[in-house]
């Protein structure tokens, strides 16, 4: 069954550049180690506050989104973005797929 993560970053006043410079690398090594459909999210319209900005990606399984998770936790890189400041909060939640056929 897939699995979708899912986090909810919040993108710290006046770091936007600096978020997006860092995530195009996250993207690369989240991809490099499996994560599929690999996504950006901005609110375009409703009641999200500003600055805040979803991440998704799929992993066939729980065993491969582990090891996804396992890889890029362990990455130096992911790391270093994690306390750039670029952020000032993220939260996460992994999510299964409910059969409906």
């Amino acid at each position: 069954m897939a699995v979708i993560s899912v986090t909810t970053l919040t993108v710290a006043p006046g770091n936007w550049d600096q978020f997006i410079e860092e995530n195009k690398k996250s993207k690369a090594i989240l991809e490099r180690n499996g994560a599929k459909n690999v996504r950006y999210l901005a609110e375009v319209a409703g009641s999200m506050p500003s600055g805040i900005v979803i991440l998704t990606y799929e992993a066939d399984d729980m065993g491969s989104l582990g090891k996804i998770m396992d890889a890029a936790f362990a990455d130096p890189e992911i790391l270093a973005m994690m306390q750039s400041g670029a952020t000032t909060s993220w939260t996460g939640s992994i999510l299964g797929e409910i059969p409906l056929a």
